[in-house]
Order: C-alpha cells, then sequence, then structure tokens
C-alpha cells in the first residue's frame, strides 16, 4: 500500500479489488498488489471515488483533477477542459450508459461510449453544491447533497437537469434497503420509509440511532448491513454493524484498531468486507470463514472427548464438561482432592516400583498436575495424568480412581484397561476393584514397549512403538507385527480409523494405510513429499477422508486429492490435539480451540476456471499486450527465445494455496510447482511450443489445465528449410562448375600439352634446320670442293668424314628430348671441327669439364649449345682478331644446376649496337625450347658482352 488512508473501495466484476488512497491507486488481485500513479496516466494521486461501468471501465475520481477512466491498458482524464463541473470529485455512480460524477461543487453526467459530458445546472445560488452519495429509486437517479438537499436528475432530449425533491441537510451517506433508506447525518443515522424521506418528511427526531458519522455503508447477502464509522472530532468511529436499528461495533470481533473507517466494499462470492481506513490503511474480514475460533482465553486445549449427550474438552489446567443442560469444570484442586481422597480410604496396596510399576509421586502438588489424554470409553471419561488415571461421569462426579502413572491406556475388547508402561511392561486388568491383572513383561518379543499411541477397532486393541513398531491385542495375548516378520515399519506415532482400514504414520511423516482383517496388507504410502508439514501431530478419519495434522496445517487426504488448510484460512499454529464429531473437527490450539466443517471440504467445487495472461517480457524487455492480442501464435525470431510470461487465475479467496506447473508441449513432462503465477523459458531452441499451464488448488485439492499460448521461435535464416535447399542448390551448382571447369581445364590442358608436343617437335626440327642450314651445309660442301681442287685428298677425307659423323649424330640426337652430356660433348666436337676447319684451324678451342662431373650420368637437353656455339665462328672472329680463342666449360653449381659457358674472345658487341645474339633465330629457338621444358628463360640463359672484348654465354640446367 502507498498510503495508509483508504479513500475509496471498489468489488468490480471480476472480483478484483480495487483501493483509492491519498497516494495512487492500488489493484488487488490474488493478494498481487499494482499501483497506479500519476505517471501512469492517472488524473492525480489522490483518488476518492471508484466506479466500473457496464462496459467494465474503471472510472476513479480525484480530489483536485477530474477523473480517470481505465480500460485495463491505458488511462484517459476527463477534467474541466472537457467539460466537467468540477475537478475536485467525492463521488461516482454508475447506472447504464452514464456516469454520474459527484463533485465538491455540482453534478456531472458523462456518456460511457461517447465520453461526452452534460454539466447539470441547479440554479441554485452561490453556496457549496457538494454532493455526498447518490442513489436509484424507481429506476430514476437521485443525488444526495451535503447542505442543499435531494435532488432528482431528470433527462429531457437526452440532457440532464436537476430537480430538487427535499431540503434534508447535513447528510454524508445514504443506503437504500428495499422500501427503506439509512441516512448519515452529524453523530448519528436515521432509517426512514424511502417514500417519506423523498417527500421531506421530518422524522429525524424519532429516529435517531448510532453516535457517530457514518461514511459507507454495504448490505451483505445475509441481509447485514455494516457501517463504516468516523466521528471527525470524536473518538467513537469504527466499523458498526446495523442489526434492528441498533448499532453494534464490530471492531473487537474483526479485529479493527481504527475508529477513522471512511470506507467500505463487499465480495458478494467470497463473503468478504473490506473496510478502508483513515489512518491504518485496508483490513480484510472473511464473514464466514470455514474455520472458527472459539476462545477459551489463558487455556491450552490438548484433548477433547464425547460421550452420548456429553463433550469434554482437556484443558491444561483442568477439565471443561458440557451438556446440554450446563458446562462444568473440573479443576486440577479438584482431581487432587479425588486422588487424596482415594488414598485415604483404600486398603488395597499402592504399586510401587520394585513390583516393576511406573510410580506415582503422591507428593504432586495440583499445580503441577501433567495430562496425557482423554479418551470416553462406556460412556465415560478417562483421564490419565501424572497423578494417576480418573473416570468421570458425564455429569462431573468420578467414578474410579486408579493410581497408575501410564501415558497411555486402552481397553480390550472385553472392556479390560490396558496400562503401558515404558520401562516395566504391560498390565491388563480384569478387575478394577480389587486391582487384579496379568502383567506382560518387557522382555518378551511380543510385549510391547515405548508405546506412544494406541486404538481400539473391532476385536482389536492396537499399539504403537516408537522403536520396536506396531503391536496388536487380540484373543487375550499381544502380537508384535515386527517380530513376526508381518510388516517391518519401527518407528510409529499416530494411529486411526479409515473405514474399514486403518492409517498409522511413522516418526518421520510419512503415512500408511493398512488393512488388517483376515491377512495383513499395505494398501497405500502416503510418503512424507505429500504432506505439508514434516511433524504429524495427529490423524484423524471423516467419512473416507483421512485428517492429517502438522506443524503447517490440516491436509484432508482422499482418493489422491490433497486438501491443505493453514493460516491462510485462519488456521492458526499449534495444533495441539483433534477430535471429529459429526461434519466438524474440533482443533486444540492456545486460548481456544477451532471448528473446522468438513462438509464444505469433503466435495469441494472447482474454484480456477480462468487464467489471464498479464505482461509477457521477451529478452527481459516487456512488449504490449495488445501486440499479441488478436494472434493465435506469437512469432518470435530466434533471439528472442528468452521468454517470461506473468498469469493470472480469476478470483481465489485462498490465492497462497495455488501453484502453478507447465509443459512445453502435450507429450513433454510437467515443470516442478511454482508459488509463482510465472514461467520463465531462457534460451529456447527454435521449434514451435503450445504451452500449457497447470494450476494445483490446494485448498480444494482440485486442479485446472489450459492451453495457454502458443510461441513459435523462428530458426535463423541459415537454418530454414529454403535456405538449406537453397544452399544444398548452391553446393550442387558449386560442385558441377568445379566438376565442368576441371573438365574444361582437363580438356584445355590436353589441349595444350597436345600443342606444346606439337611445338616441341616443330621446335626440335626448326633446331635441327637451324643447325644445319643451307648456308653452313654450302659452306661445307665448298670446303671440301677447295680440297679436291687442290688435290689434297687427305683433308678432304677427313673432313668429309668429320661432316658425315656430324649429320649422323645431328639425325641419331634430334629424336631424343635429352642426351648425356658426354654425347653433347661429342657432338659439340664433331661441329667444332668442321667449322674450325673452315677457318683453317685458327681457332683455340678449349672444352673444359668440372672433374665432380659424371658426363655418362647427367643428361641436357639435345640442340641447346651447338646455336651458341655456331653464334661465335659466324659473328665473333673476323680477319681482325689475331688470336682467336673458344672456351666451352662445364660446371656444377649444385648437386642438380649444371652451368655450360661458351667464351670468346671476338669483337662482342655493346647494349647500343644491339644484340646480334638476341636476334639469332636459333637462339630464340633455344629459349623456347627451354621455357617448353619449364626452365626460368631469365636464370636459365645469360648472356654477358663488352664490345671487343667477346661474349660470355652462360647457361644453367637442371639436371
Amino acid at each position: 500500500m502507498p498510503n495508509n488512508t483508504v479513500r475509496s473501495l471498489l468489488v468490480d466484476s471480476n472480483n478484483i479489488l480495487w483501493i483509492g488512497t491519498d497516494n495512487g491507486v492500488v489493484r488487488k488481485e490474488n493478494d498481487i498488489f499494482s499501483n497506479f500513479f500519476e505517471e501512469d496516466g492517472l488524473a492525480l494521486n489522490s483518488c476518492w471515488a471508484i466506479a466500473e461501468d457496464k462496459n467494465k471501465n474503471i472510472w476513479f475520481g480525484s480530489y483536485g483533477e477530474g477523473v480517470s477512466v481505465y480500460d485495463g491498458t491505458k488511462f484517459k482524464v476527463i477534467s474541466k477542459k472537457q467539460g466537467l463541473v468540477h475537478n475536485e470529485i467525492t463521488k461516482l455512480f454508475a447506472h447504464e450508459n452514464n456516469i454520474y460524477v459527484g463533485t465538491s461543487d455540482g453534478v456531472s453526467v458523462i456518456n460511457i461510449n461517447t465520453f461526452e459530458v452534460f454539466s447539470l445546472n441547479n440554479d441554485r445560488d452561490k453556496e457549496l453544491f457538494r454532493v455526498q452519495d447518490f442513489f436509484e429509486y424507481n429506476e430514476e437517479i437521485y443525488v444526495v447533497t451535503y447542505n442543499s438537499g435531494v435532488y432528482k436528475i431528470v433527462f429531457k432530449n437526452d440532457h440532464p437537469s436537476l430537480i430538487k425533491v427535499n431540503d434534508h441537510k447535513y447528510i454524508y451517506s445514504v443506503l437504500v434497503d428495499k422500501d427503506s433508506i439509512y441516512s448519515s447525518n452529524k453523530g448519528f443515522f436515521t432509517k426512514s420509509i424511502l417514500s417519506d424521506y423523498m417527500q421531506g418528511v421530518d422524522t429525524l427526531q424519532a429516529m435517531k440511532h448510532g453516535a457517530s458519522i457514518i461514511w459507507d455503508y454495504i448490505k451483505t447477502k445475509d441481509q447485514q448491513v455494516f457501517a463504516a464509522a468516523w466521528g471527525i472530532y470524536d473518538s467513537n468511529g469504527g466499523i458498526y454493524e446495523i442489526k434492528n436499528e441498533e448499532f453494534i461495533s464490530r471492531a473487537s470481533d474483526f479485529n479493527i484498531n481504527s475508529k477513522e473507517v471512511i470506507s467500505l466494499a463487499y465480495d458478494a462470492r467470497f463473503e468478504k468486507i473490506y473496510v478502508g481506513s483513515k489512518d491504518a490503511g485496508l483490513f480484510e474480514i472473511k464473514l464466514n470463514p470455514q474455520i472458527k475460533f472459539n476462545e477459551v482465553q489463558g487455556k491450552n486445549i490438548i484433548g477433547f472427548a464425547k460421550t452420548n449427550n456429553s463433550s469434554a474438552l482437556l484443558l491444561n489446567n483442568g477439565i471443561l464438561l458440557k451438556n446440554p443442560e450446563r458446562e462444568q469444570a473440573i479443576s486440577l484442586i479438584q482431581l487432587k482432592k479425588w486422588q487424596k481422597y482415594y488414598l485415604l480410604k483404600t486398603k488395597l496396596p499402592l504399586p510401587e516400583h520394585k513390583d516393576s510399576f511406573y510410580e506415582l509421586d503422591y507428593n504432586t502438588k495440583a499445580e503441577d498436575i501433567n495430562f496425557y489424554d482423554i479418551k470416553s470409553y462406556k460412556n465415560r471419561y478417562w483421564v490419565n495424568s501424572n497423578i494417576g488415571v480418573f473416570a468421570i461421569n458425564p455429569s462431573g462426579t468420578l467414578e474410579r480412581y486408579i493410581p497408575l502413572h501410564s501415558e497411555e491406556i486402552n481397553f480390550t475388547e472385553a472392556g479390560n484397561l490396558i496400562e503401558t508402561n515404558p520401562y516395566g511392561g504391560l498390565r491388563v486388568y480384569s478387575d478394577l476393584d480389587t486391582f487384579k491383572y496379568t502383567h506382560f513383561k518387557q522382555e518378551e518379543p511380543q510385549t510391547p514397549t515405548m508405546v506412544v499411541n494406541s486404538l481400539q477397532k473391532d476385536n482389536k486393541t492396537y499399539f504403537l512403538s516408537v522403536f520396536s513398531g506396531l503391536f496388536a491385542w487380540e484373543n487375550n495375548e499381544f502380537k508384535s507385527y515386527l517380530n513376526s516378520v508381518i510388516w517391518k515399519e519401527k518407528k510409529l506415532r499416530h494411529i486411526t480409523t479409515l473405514g474399514e482400514n486403518m492409517a498409522i504414520s511413522n516418526e518421520f511423516g510419512d503415512v500408511f494405510i493398512l488393512k488388517d482383517e483376515a491377512s495383513f496388507q499395505l494398501i497405500e504410502k502416503i510418503p512424507r513429499a505429500k504432506i505439508q508439514g514434516n511433524t504429524i501431530s495427529f490423524l484423524k478419519e471423516y467419512d473416507g477422508n483421512l485428517l492429517i495434522g502438522t506443524e503447517k496445517g490440516l491436509t484432508i487426504y482422499k482418493n489422491k486429492r490433497y486438501i491443505f488448510l493453514d493460516e491462510e484460512q485462519g488456521l492458526k499454529q499449534p495444533l495441539l490435539s483433534a477430535e471429529v464429531h459429526q461434519d466438524n473437527l474440533s482443533i486444540g490450539s492456545k486460548n481456544g480451540y477451532y471448528t473446522v466443517n468438513l462438509d464444505a471440504f469433503s466435495n469441494p467445487k472447482p474454484l480456477v476456471n480462468q487464467l489471464k495472461l498479464e505482461e509477457i517480457f521477451i529478452n527481459n524487455n516487456k512488449f504490449p499486450l495488445e501486440k499479441f492480442s488478436n494472434k493465435e501464435e506469437i512469432d518470435l525470431s530466434y533471439n528472442e527465445n528468452t521468454v517470461l510470461l506473468k498469469f493470472s487465475t480469476n478470483a481465489h479467496p485462498n490465492p497462497h494455496k495455488l501453484s502453478y506447473q507447465y509443459r512445453l508441449n502435450e507429450n513433454e513432462r510437467w515443470s516442478l510447482s511454482s508459488s509463482k503465477p510465472e514461467i520463465f523459458l531462457p534460451f529456447l531452441p527454435a521449434n514451435e511450443y503450445d504451452l500449457s499451464v497447470k494450476v494445483l488448488d490446494a485448498s480444494t485439492g482440485l486442479s485446472y489445465t489450459q492451453s495457454f499460448l502458443k510461441l513459435d521461435i523462428l530458426p535463423p535464416f541459415w537454418k530454414t528449410w529454403w535456405f538449406i535447399i537453397l544452399m544444398i542448390g548452391l553446393l550442387l551448382i558449386l560442385v558441377y562448375s568445379i566438376y565442368a571447369f576441371q573438365i574444361r581445364q582437363s580438356k584445355e590442358f590436353e589441349m595444350q600439352k597436345s600443342m606444346i608436343q606439337k611445338r616441341f617437335e616443330e621446335t626440335k626440327m626448326e633446331a635441327l634446320l637451324a643447325q644445319m642450314n643451307p648456308h653452313f651445309i654450302f659452306n661445307a660442301m665448298n670446303s671440301i670442293q677447295n680440297y679436291i681442287m687442290d688435290n689434297d685428298v687427305d683433308n678432304a677425307s677427313i673432313f668429309l668424314g668429320d661432316f658425315a659423323k656430324l649429320i649422323r649424330l645431328n639425325l641419331d640426337h634430334c629424336t631424343k628430348p635429352t642426351i648425356l652430356l658426354v654425347e653433347e660433348i661429342e657432338y659439340l666436337s664433331s661441329y667444332i671441327r668442321v667449322e674450325n676447319t673452315r677457318f683453317s684451324n685458327r681457332i683455340n678451342v678449349i672444352i673444359e669439364v668440372d672433374p665432380a662431373i659424371d658426363v655418362y650420368d647427367i643428361e641436357i637437353p639435345t640442340m641447346v649449345l651447338q646455336t651458341f656455339v655456331e653464334n661465335v665462328f659466324v659473328h665473333a672472329f673476323p680477319p681482325s682478331i689475331a688470336a682467336p680463342r673458344l672456351s666451352v666449360s662445364f660446371k656444377l653449381l649444385s648437386e642438380n644446376i649444371l652451368q655450360c659457358k661458351i667464351e670468346d674472345n671476338g669483337i662482342g658487341f655493346s647494349s647500343k649496337s644491339g644484340d646480334p645474339l638476341h636476334e639469332s633465330k636459333g637462339v630464340n629457338l633455344v629459349k623456347e625450347r627451354l621455357a617448353l621444358l619449364g626452365h626460368k628463360i631469365d636464370n636459365a640463359v645469360e648472356i654477358i658482352s663488352t664490345k671487343n672484348k667477346g661474349i660470355s654465354v652462360i647457361i644453367r640446367l637442371e639436371v
């Protein structure tokens, strides 16, 4: 609550409570509070009046800035700027298509569909026309003012006007009740016949009631009338009930401590009254609670029992007996007197510890008496305490006193008393008058020990041991279910009948439902996880329902259905004892006991039948609900996959009894239950989700399931089917393109290979032709002819032999891509001899081979060096060169690089005169052949020349 001054209250058609305070408006839905302020669209934070029109819009009247209309999502403000008679709103009244607005100085009527404003002219003088209330009579609307009288609103041509009907003054509020009207005045109220009141009949002197100012009234469906009173300057305010014209304070009944009560609202569905005070905030009252507290001031109720026509309460300091005629208390002093009288009169020996009795301390004072339990048997109350066992008649007289100290007693089928003793075995008394008994020793395996509870059922009496499990008395003997290997449970605590069966709880909070007739059968185990609370304080039965009391509240179980009651329904701790009588469960507590109407819970009706989405957050950002209101499915992108949904149910009287589960699709498991009405879905993978919500209602044991929302988290585009198909298509196109490219490349390569091979062969032939060019052949033949003409037969024969050998070698080598280095040297030697013969052998020729070179192992391309040697003989040595010299050398630069160097001391050339070798066709053919063989020409062939200093040709070949 933002403020403790509650000016106005309204329970709307959805059972939502609206609270108008001096600092904002509060919306209370199932105990969830939402605040609205000026920054949310409210005209002013001070709210004095609230109403709901038939369109289910909520109207708020501010005291200073007009009215605000709320349609569920946004506010609309109507003030004097829109034609309102005054901005200080005192009362709002909804009827048909209009909202009637009462202000501190006039009345306006607003059409709820068009929001058209009509301000009424009452032709009054200058005094304030302060509106205090509205009421309907004979389908007409009346306006009650503070000091100007009562007016009727009349419509003529759809325009309203005011007609004065009487001069009643100083009215604060009114309530029409059938043909009567309650009217609040200064310090009193009147109840008048409505027709007389309308005619202005003065009945105030004869009908004054109460002693305060009533600011608001409500009437319940049980015809109760309640009034909110604040005396302004008197301290006689509070919450009152008007009954037979009596003004009855209900402040203490409803635990309302405020004397300044100024507003009321009534929830007919759940029979609740909401009380607004000026100084202490809001109060909530349940008029007909299913759980009622019966106060016994200063007493703790530790046990209940009933006989045919009476009932007994075992208090911490006595026994309270009730019967139709009277109520009688038996005090601790009376019990002590009964004990003393027995000790004085008895002639029987008193039980002693040496005889294995749990011995009494006869010196125990009355104020130190402790009670263990109370039972009814054969129309007698049996009370066991630390000073003995008392059998008391319903009339309150003592039937019998037994000097036994036993924390748990019971009876056999034959009516014999069974006394339990934690340390001395058990005794079954066949005659209490003579104290005759049968003792069952503790050492016997079938004897019950450490007994904490018992139950007499049919022909058996059952005993529970906190250490030794279940025992039964049958056919004059005890039987241990643990030692007889019938049931292995050891630590047992509580027992009750459950129809033909029994229910037994253990020390740890589990409950077992058993059948023990011809044979023993464990029918069902209720695990402690299903029961709210860890420590069971009692088990009781009602009409097939198992009642389980714990430190948290009461669980009602039947046929897998669990109903839970606790402080929210008015059941507060501690729960000390319990007893079922007819349709009521009595639960003992401090300062009194609770009465629970079990019939109201045995077949409850569903209270939840609707779920409504209130807020949606996507990636922590709030989205307006109207964005999704008309969509069956919400589509979100792949990166909008963290979703928070907040929802609400229809109005519920006990909202804290609701828990919630969800599942994303029908075939998935439900989530763990949560007490918050919200669902957090982080990092949802792309998928379609049909979100369902299950509401578990612990107050009825029923559940409600609703298909809540359909979500579609769209995959990223690279995971969509069309993108995958596109990628597959593009991949296929790419593969096909690569394949087609490779096929085309292969074809082009084969074509280039064929062309290169063809060109290689052509180059070889061109090289062959270049080597054996006609000019060379002519010169050789001319030299032979000169030898013949000079009759130099020997030189002619030698020259002819060399020439023939050269031609033979040329023809042999031209068919090979590579030849051995020794073959190249042989070929060059033959060629040089032929050429040098023409120069009369005047050229000094030197052929050098690096000793590291194995000329029989290294192969080089054919027809590479001859062209450069030929150029030496053709261009390098004119007659002016006196001592021409040609050097051919071979040297290994590395393991796979062979350097072939051809040097001469001829005329050379300069850069300016051009490069005759560069222009030689033979040289170009050599470079082309080397390029075709994969050699880099820039590195493979290097020509160095200086004019008149010769030429050096360096050829580097990979071998």
